[in-house]
């Protein structure tokens, strides 16, 4: 019943989309794809056009269902990797990607916070160590392809009514700290970032 409820919300999700595709990807007549790989937030920005470096690129996904950055850091091989190892490898030789991982891991519920319960390790060693694991995956992937890979920030959380003060404060605490670490690691594989963090926090950091 579950996985009925999540697949039909889909159908009535990507039905709609479909329905209003971008006027400016008609008019525009582009034929230079932007491929972006994530979770089910990739879908947020599906068949918009976007100008980059003075040319038009629509956005095409890839998603990885409910993949979190955490899957990326194993060692140990799962199938997130392998759907978007192969993903990564059936697009044209120095393409243009964006990455969007994370948002789940930064969740109250499960994530960095309940594994720094769990663990009793510091959130901020969690943090540091996915992150590292994380883009290094996609830099290993990336050394024979030749891909320009922009990896997305987690964008700050609405404050949730349904938990304690404290636990939406560790929140913004977490999403700042996972930010952080991908704007420093990222930097040091030379890749780039896009911050929607900054677009959309408010003074209080939700």
């Amino acid at each position: 019943m579950k996985n009925k409820i999540f697949c039909g919300a889909y159908s009535i999700f990507l039905g709609k989309m479909l329905e209003t595709k971008a006027e400016t990807v008609l008019t525009l007549g582009m034929d230079k794809k932007l491929f972006h790989f994530g979770e089910s937030h990739c879908l947020s920005y599906a068949h918009q056009s976007i100008a980059l470096a003075g040319s038009y690129f629509q956005i095409e996904p890839r998603i990885t269902f409910g993949a979190k950055a955490f899957h990326f850091s194993q060692n140990r091989q799962n199938s997130y990797k392998a759907i978007t190892a192969t993903n990564f490898k059936s697009l044209p030789s120095g393409s243009k990607i964006f990455l969007s991982y994370g948002e789940i891991d930064c969740r109250p519920s499960e994530g960095f916070i309940s594994a720094a319960r769990k663990l009793k390790k510091p959130i901020e060693q969690l943090v540091d160590n996915t992150v590292v694991g994380y883009v290094r995956w996609f830099f290993e992937q990336n050394k024979a392809r030749h891909h320009y890979l922009y990896f997305i920030n987690v964008p700050a959380p609405v404050y949730d009514k349904m938990i304690t003060t404290e636990l939406n404060s560790e929140l913004v605490r977490t999403i700042e700290l996972f930010n952080t670490a991908l704007k420093k690691h990222s930097r040091q594989h030379g890749f780039d970032t896009i911050d929607v963090h900054r677009f959309t926090v408010g003074h209080d950091g939700f």
